[in-house]
């Protein structure tokens, strides 16, 4: 191949085309794509696409043009293309220019030529990730069929099923993950799938709506997911590959987490839940999505491991026994949270422009049946319980927290939508979030909590649902959080009937005067009681019934209160 001096002094005779020409072979019928290219390439170097070029390439452009179906000007710039590729090069619109002899400028006039072989399949266009800059190659697999002398064919994404319609798709969009083309041929290569599949019914769906190209791709890409990895759930990073410019990630990404996409106000995707809270990275299909775009499909859809619901059906029934005045206060409760009350005092509320969210707060000191009194409402009243993890609640980074607390909220009235009887929001040992507010903070830690309290404050003002928080130390809660809770249950220590009651409920072959004798010599807790009655079950398994009297329930009794004598510190005289 010709090269041209660098300097004019060094002696070197320049050719005119028609001399490079003379001992090349004459183009016949069994001349070969490769031999065509290779002619081409070695009298284009530095002639510049001029009239004198293209007449002394006519006939090896003949050749290639015929075979591949190109004009003359494309199957030159594709031979020189491929004479760059073979030698696993990509090459800059700058690099054809300095191949041709002709500047920049110049060859913006053949762009349009770029891109039809782009959409022929015979090019690829991406972007170099280190310099910023537009590159052109030839795919391998076109590279192959001119090693084999056969003209390329673009792969037909005619499929059999469904499985191998999203296996196209996979190949096309792992092209852009692999940043081997761009977005635009990606959206072309994905629409031409679609066309090729007419009578698909996921297509007859997905088309029928009238989506924007890239919206019907990123729902294409969810459902390919759900289909072939049974993957609910996509990060938003993940999907900004889709897309050439940073500027469009970044819109895609946030329009997403604000739920201001055009795909969640169309209700195909929605926020997905992760660990109990509602996600502002992580995306799923809605339900009425994959019912209309998969009902061809067995898909299976993932059910996320959510330990923050607990379903009324799975809490078990247990007896609990109060003085009458804390009992008054629950029954009264439980009338209000009623399937029959319910409703009728909401819309009530409603009608008088009154607030509908009931908050109850259930304070008093430890094992006096705060809890289970929530799980037996819950259990009466047919609601599940949304439980809040306040320690998972707070987190380390500044900002995180606040974010973590409307989560809860904002996911508890999306349920509250979705379900039949709304769910109780049960934050359960709530002392760390209800506290006082601290006055003169300058740390960031002491500012984090003030911004979760005034974010709780006001979902309260706003709660429509029913909302139960248990605490130990109601002496030092807020009093915004005091004036908020519409019901505040004392829990004391049973008296010595209530006691007895316990005793015989939780040790049913007890006497009624062993009863009342434990029950007056020991002013326990239910919870107290509760452990001494596990511990004689553990005793009645590993030893038998027989052994447990009233003496051993005496000592588990005595046992069951641990010390509070002094401990002197130091040396023994």
């Amino acid at each position: 191949m010709r090269r041209r001096p660098m300097f004019p002094d060094e002696g070197y005779k320049t050719l005119t085309v028609e001399e490079k020409k003379k001992d090349m072979p004459r183009a016949n019928k069994g001349m070969s794509l490769l031999m065509a290219i290779n002619c081409i390439v070695e009298l284009a170097d530095g002639e510049g696409m001029s009239e004198e070029f293209m007449k002394a390439v006519e006939e090896y452009v003949g050749v290639l043009a015929k075979r591949q179906g190109l004009d003359d000007v494309q199957a030159v710039l594709f031979a020189i293309l491929v004479e760059k590729s073979a030698s696993d090069n990509s090459t800059e619109v700058s690099d054809l220019a300095r191949f041709l002899n002709v500047n920049n400028v110049k060859m913006l006039r053949y762009r349009r030529c770029l891109d039809e072989l782009i959409k022929m399949g015979l090019l690829r266009k991406s972007k170099n990730r280190h310099f910023n800059r537009m590159e052109y190659n030839v795919p391998s697999e076109v590279i192959d069929s001119l090693v084999e002398d056969r003209p390329y064919k673009r792969k037909s994404y005619k499929s059999a099923d469904g499985i191998e319609f999203f296996q196209h798709f996979y190949d096309i969009t792992h092209l852009r993950y692999e940043e081997e083309i761009s977005t635009e041929q990606m959206l072309d290569e994905v629409m031409r799938l679609f066309q090729e599949n007419p009578d698909s019914t996921f297509v007859k769906a997905i088309t029928s709506k009238k989506l924007k190209p890239m919206d019907m791709l990123v729902v294409t890409h969810f459902c390919r997911h759900l289909v072939m990895h049974g993957k609910k759930s996509l990060d938003s990073d993940h999907l900004a590959f889709l897309f050439d410019e940073q500027h469009e990630r970044y819109r895609f990404c946030r329009t997403l987490s604000e739920g201001t996409h055009a795909l969640m106000k169309k209700k195909y995707l929605e926020k997905a839940f992760e660990d109990g809270f509602e996600s502002d990275s992580d995306f799923c299909l809605t339900e009425a999505c994959r019912k209309r775009l998969l009902k061809d499909f067995d898909v299976k859809v993932p059910e996320n491991v959510d330990n923050s619901i607990l379903a009324s059906s799975k809490i078990a029934h247990k007896d609990l026994y109060f003085c009458e005045g804390v009992q008054r206060q629950i029954d009264t409760f439980a009338n209000l949270i009623s399937e029959q009350h319910y409703n009728d005092i909401c819309a009530r509320l409603k009608e008088k422009g009154l607030r509908q969210g009931f908050a109850c707060l259930f304070y008093g000191a430890p094992g006096t049946g705060k809890t289970e009194s929530v799980l037996q409402l819950a259990r009466q009243s047919g609601r599940d319980i949304m439980q809040v993890n306040v320690s998972e609640i707070k987190d380390k980074w500044v900002g995180e927290s606040e974010k973590n607390i409307k989560a809860v909220f904002d996911r508890y009235r999306t349920i509250v939508k979705q379900s039949k009887r709304a769910p109780i929001l049960l934050f359960n040992e709530a002392d760390a979030i209800i506290g006082k507010r601290l006055t003169n903070v300058n740390r960031s830690v002491d500012k984090m909590e003030n911004a979760m309290q005034n974010i709780i404050l006001q979902e309260m003002e706003s709660l429509e649902g029913i909302m139960i928080a248990t605490t130990n130390l109601e002496e030092n809660m807020d009093g915004a959080f005091e004036r908020r809770f519409l019901y505040k249950v004392r829990f004391e220590k049973p008296e010595a009937e209530q006691r007895r009651r316990i005793w015989q409920s939780l040790l049913p072959t007890l006497k009624d005067e062993t009863a009342m004798m434990l029950a007056s010599k020991y002013d326990f807790s239910g919870g107290q009681i509760e452990n001494i009655a596990r511990k004689c079950g553990v005793e009645s398994v590993l030893y038998g019934d027989d052994v447990v009297t009233e003496e051993l329930i005496d000592r588990f009794c005595s046992e069951e209160v641990i010390s509070k004598k002094g401990v002197r510190i130091g040396f023994c005289a």
